[in-house]
Order: C-alpha cells, then sequence, then structure tokens
C-alpha cells in the first residue's frame, strides 16, 4: 500500500495521537496554524484530545505536511507520538516498548483495518520490526527514535536501520522492515 492512503475509509484516529503529531510538526518548524489549517480544510476543525477524527484527513495533512516541510517534519511528527499517545504504562524496557507498539497502535485508532506493526526478536537486543501501516518510513522512524531514546539501556548505543531490498512503502509495497539493536 503506498503511503498516506487510509487502509479503511472508516478508520478513526484519538485525538491526543493527532494533536501529538500536530506539536511535532510544529517543533520541525512547521507554524502550528499551518499545521491546523491543513486538518481544517481536510475536515478536522478544532480538534480536541479525547475526541475521534478521520484517518485520512490526518495521512492528508502529514502528505502536504511533509511536501512542505520535508521529511524531516515528518519524522519530528513521528518522534512525538510516543509522548502523547496512548501508550501501555508498564513499559519499562526497549524490548518491551517494541512488542507493545502494535498494542498502543490499536487502542490509538478505531473503526476499520490499519495495519500493524509486528515484532519478531532476532537474537539478545536485536529485534525486526514490520511496520504495515499508511504512515510511511519517516514517521515510523521517528517513533522508533524516541523508543530507543527513552528505553535503550545506557551502554548499549542502539541502532536503526531500514530494510533495502525487502520493499518500501515509498514505492508502493505493502510495510517496511526495521532492524533494531541495542
Amino acid at each position: 500500500m503506498p503511503e498516506f492512503k487510509a487502509f479503511s475509509p472508516d478508520v478513526e484516529i484519538w485525538g491526543g495521537s493527532l494533536l501529538a503529531m500536530v506539536d511535532g510538526l510544529a517543533s520541525a518548524g512547521m507554524p502550528r496554524d499551518e499545521a491546523m489549517a491543513l486538518l481544517g480544510r481536510a475536515g478536522v476543525l478544532d480538534p480536541e484530545r479525547e475526541g475521534w477524527y478521520s484517518h485520512q484527513a490526518l495521512l492528508d495533512t502529514l502528505r502536504e505536511a511533509g511536501g512542505r516541510y520535508g521529511e524531516a517534519a515528518l519524522r519530528s511528527a513521528g518522534r512525538a507520538i510516543p509522548v502523547g499517545s496512548r501508550f501501555p504504562p508498564e513499559v519499562e524496557t526497549l524490548e518491551r516498548a517494541l512488542l507493545t507498539l502494535d498494542i498502543a497502535y490499536q487502542v490509538n485508532h478505531r473503526g476499520g483495518r490499519i495495519g500493524h506493526y509486528t515484532c519478531k526478536p532476532l537474537g539478545p537486543r536485536r529485534m525486526e520490526l514490520y511496520c504495515d501501516n499508511p504512515y510511511g518510513c519517516e514517521l515510523d522512524q521517528g517513533i522508533l527514535e524516541t523508543l530507543l531514546a527513552h528505553h535503550a539501556p545506557s551502554g548499549h548505543p542502539p541502532g536503526l536501520s531500514h530494510l533495502s531490498g525487502t520493499g518500501c512503502r515509498k514505492q508502493g509495497h505493502r510495510a517496511c522492515i526495521y532492524h533494531i539493536e541495542w
């Protein structure tokens, strides 16, 4: 599936997650009022933290924001997600954060098929993450950067790599695969 195309037209995203991404865009240099205007043009007016909003409207906003402000803005939006979204509170290790990423993704969306984050342990302090969602590389990399920064043990510098040769959502593939080491 290509980036920024919802898997189902009925999917909604929780307002806290949507607003976290707006804050992330703003921290990358996009004026907050411009991000809110893009959301408004997509049909989301005055979003509230506890509301539910069109997933496709957010995806349209992210696509346009990325076109205007570049991939760094999308990565910044991704970095804000673990901070502003619903995430299981018992997460204390990087391994647990990665293994519960799909749970967090599911509770911040509703109303249809949204895709998944699927983790596969590869050995001690090594995981493969299959990202089957419409958000795209930069947003997922931002999420992973925040999880690595908050949960990687000291003395083990984390590594994150997008596997080449396995397909990429930028090229119309269904998913991207990442290797994570710490």
